[in-house]
Order: C-alpha cells, then sequence, then structure tokens
C-alpha cells in the first residue's frame, strides 16, 4: 500500500491525469485486498488438519474473519482486534496470521512424511531380514548335506546314522528359527500397518464429502482406491470395487424436474449410509448419478448379499412430483481385487460388470471376476 500510495501523491502534482492514475491504482488495490482475502479463505477451506489449538472446524471461521479484516477492515473476534473506524487494517497481524499457520503446516507435513518414511524403511528392512534368513537356512542345509555325503564316503553304517540324525536334527532347528523369525517379523508387520489402516481412516474422515448425498467426492475416492490397492498388497486381505449407476435418472430429470432429481440423489446417499455401515467402508459419488463403492477386507459371496440388500432399498425410492408412485432402480456393477491390479484396471473391470447389468435390463448386479466372464449375481 506504500508503493500505491506514493503514486497517487505524485499524481497530484499532475492535474490533467490525476483522475485516470487514481482510478486504476484504486482498481490495482481493490483487486489486491480481493486476491488476499480469497487466498486467506482457500487456506480456511482446504487446511490441514493440525493438532494446534484450533479445532479443525473453526479454523475456517478464522481465516474468514481475517478475510473480511482484509477487505474491509472488519474485526478479528478471535484475535481481539476490534473493527476499524478510519478503514485501517492490522496488516502485522494479519502477516503474523499467515505466517505461523504455514510454518505449522510445514511442521506437518514434514513430521508425516517422516513417519511414512519409517514405515517404509521398516518394511523393506523387514524384507530384508527374511532374504538374509532364509540365506542362513539354506546355508544349514547345505552343510547338513556335506556332513551327511561325507558319512556316507566313509562306508561306516554307524558313523553315516550318526550323520544323518545330526541333519535331521539341524535341519528341524533351522526351520523352526526361521518359521519363529517369520512369525515375529509378520507380528511387526502387522502392528505396522494395522497403526497405517487406522491413520488411513482418519485421513478418509478428513476428505471432502458431496453436499448433496453426503457421500464422499470424486477426490476422496480417487485417494482411497490408491491406498485400498496397498493395503491388499501388503496384507492380502480381500477388497470388492462396486459402480453403481442409477438406471433412466436422465429421464426423472426430463420429466420431473432437477428439485426431484436432487431428492433421489439424496434418497441414494441415505441407501448407500445404510448398506455399507462399516467405519472402513469407502462410498463416493463418482460422478453425476454414478457411485462407487470399496469394500475392504470383504469377498465376492459376502459382496452379493450386502450388493443385494442395497437393491432392494432403493426399489423403495420413490420420485418425489410423481402422481403414479413412481420408484426408481439402479445398476451395480462389482468386481474383487488382486495383487496385480492397477486402479485403470480395476476400475474398467467393474465399470464393464456396470455396462453388462445395465445390458441385461437393469435393476440387477453382475459380479466380474478378474480374467473370468461374467456372472449373473442378483436380479
Amino acid at each position: 500500500m506504500g508503493f500505491i500510495s506514493k503514486f497517487m501523491s505524485s499524481g497530484n502534482n499532475n492535474n490533467a491525469g490525476s483522475a485516470t492514475l487514481s482510478e486504476s491504482l484504486g482498481a490495482l488495490a481493490d483487486g489486491a485486498l480481493d486476491t488476499l482475502s480469497s487466498v486467506i479463505q482457500v487456506m480456511g477451506s482446504e487446511s490441514f488438519p493440525l493438532e494446534d489449538t484450533l479445532a479443525q472446524d473453526v479454523f475456517p471461521e478464522v481465516c474468514g474473519e481475517f478475510a473480511r479484516h482484509v477487505e474491509n477492515g472488519a474485526a478479528i473476534p478471535s484475535y481481539g482486534i476490534p473493527a476499524s473506524a478510519d478503514g485501517s487494517r492490522q496488516w502485522s497481524h494479519v502477516r503474523r496470521f499467515f505466517a505461523d499457520r504455514r510454518q505449522a503446516e510445514k511442521a506437518f507435513v514434514t513430521e508425516r512424511l517422516q513417519g511414512y518414511r519409517g514405515i517404509v524403511n521398516e518394511l523393506v528392512s523387514g524384507l530384508r531380514g527374511i532374504e538374509l534368513q532364509n540365506q542362513d537356512t539354506e546355508d544349514s542345509v547345505l552343510d547338513c548335506l556335506s556332513a551327511v555325503e561325507d558319512a556316507a564316503s566313509t562306508g561306516v553304517l554307524a558313523t553315516i546314522k550318526d550323520a544323518l540324525s545330526d541333519a535331521i536334527f539341524r535341519t528341524s532347528e533351522s526351520f523352526a528359527e526361521q518359521r519363529r523369525s517369520y512369525e515375529k517379523q509378520l507380528a511387526e508387520l502387522n502392528d505396522r500397518m494395522s497403526s497405517l489402516s487406522q491413520e488411513l481412516v482418519q485421513a478418509r474422515e478428513e476428505m471432502k464429502r458431496d453436499p448433496l448425498t453426503e457421500a464422499y467426492n470424486r477426490r476422496a475416492f480417487d485417494t482411497a482406491i490408491l491406498q485400498s490397492l496397498n493395503m491388499h498388497f501388503i496384507l492380502r486381505q480381500p477388497v470388492a470395487l462396486l459402480m453403481i449407476d442409477l438406471d433412466n435418472f436422465k429421464a426423472v430429470n426430463d420429466t420431473y424436474g432437477h428439485s426431484a432429481g436432487d431428492e433421489v440423489l439424496r434418497s441414494m446417499g441415505e441407501c448407500l449410509a445404510r448398506s455399507f455401515i462399516r467405519k472402513n467402508d469407502i462410498v463416493a459419488r463418482y460422478g453425476g448419478d454414478e457411485f462407487a463403492v470399496i469394500l475392504p477386507d470383504t469377498s465376492a459371496d459376502q459382496t452379493c448379499k450386502l450388493v443385494d440388500r442395497f437393491l432392494d432399498l432403493v426399489r423403495h425410492i420413490k420420485i418425489p412430483y410423481a402422481e403414479d408412485g413412481a420408484r426408481v432402480s439402479c445398476s451395480v456393477g462389482y468386481t474383487e481385487v488382486t495383487s496385480t491390479d492397477t486402479v485403470e484396471h480395476l476400475v474398467n473391470r467393474a465399470d464393464r460388470a456396470l455396462y453388462t447389468a445395465k445390458s441385461a435390463g437393469r435393476d440387477a448386479s453382475i459380479f466380474l471376476a478378474p480374467g473370468a466372464t461374467e456372472q449373473r449375481s442378483a436380479h
């Protein structure tokens, strides 16, 4: 603002151009204030979940106070700053607020990255330890075999018998020790993965939701599906992916209006929430009238039962403003995750199952196993 003031004062010495210059600089100042206000509001709406004195739902409100202060000198109650009577701003407080938050966010991200790097390092170290244990076991077995060969070369039955007994004992001990080492390493790894799984659940709770259906949005789904693939690779637990699409939804909007369509989508979100209720289940609005559901630790047979219940709930959704009591239905395509899947392969397979369900007459579900042909699972 000092830069602008200098130009304003210099413009007063030239009456011919002072009005135009004042208007230009005034527009520049307004644009700068609007931009700074928007930056602060975005910082509030897209903030990191810091563990500080401000609750996650309070921080955006504080950012709103600072943004309004930047715009017109409004009060900042959270910091005890009163409204400005002459339009001045407390720029030092604004700078400090922004700088402190950025520093806290940097520390938060750095700490989280270090934590995840530590998990990766532990995983790699565990795998290396298994490899070394395998090598030690192999060396022990080879030593035993060499001792038996030496004993056999003597031709003395008692010597051969003793060598065989010793080889059997040492080999059994080697394998038993290897097994104990495996079990210990797997237990430690499972503890770490369980901790990581809880962190992923917490991160999921912090994801953005679709305001209409209260399901997670597409961005949240993209993050969750990649995490699910990684967890399946490590823990080898089954994971099911469902792609869901309302049948003839365009006709609902065209016939009864978009407000009726919005009500149907809200009801769809409620049915999804009632059908997939576990804490780890991910229900997301994939786009338009299409939804996606990720079910960790759920087999195809278990998924089939859940889908049947969900389809039945959807059939009870009434279309608002429909005098004939018309109801809606949906189609579901689902599949299981494999260790070789990419996100693209997995989603495409579930999409193919969904297309098959729609081609079969809608109001149905189709399971498509990896590498297998379509199989009707419910109607």
